[in-house]
């Protein structure tokens, strides 16, 4: 089950639970661990975290929440947001 937000970067992965959305993740990065901004630069994946912690890609993010049934949002997209969830 995808339960919440995550950001990739280099070797950090930043993952906030559900309600957040990824600029949260990018606030948190900036403003709690001190990194410059703009952390969304070309190193940086923006995504989802499962129960389990893996990281999955805001693609493989929509294929997992179509096939788990997690969509409230059910127009087709070719990435996954975070709205598309809650």
């Amino acid at each position: 089950m995808i339960i919440g937000v995550a950001i990739k970067h280099n070797d950090l992965v930043i993952c906030l639970p559900r309600p957040n959305r990824h600029h949260d993740c990018i606030n948190f990065a900036c403003n709690v661990l001190g990194l410059s901004s703009p952390i969304c630069g070309q190193m940086t994946k923006q995504g989802f975290y499962l129960a389990n912690g893996n990281f999955l890609d805001r693609k493989k993010g929509l294929e997992y929440a179509k096939k788990n049934n997690q969509l409230i949002n059910k127009q087709a997209h070719t990435n996954l947001f975070s709205e598309d969830l809650w």
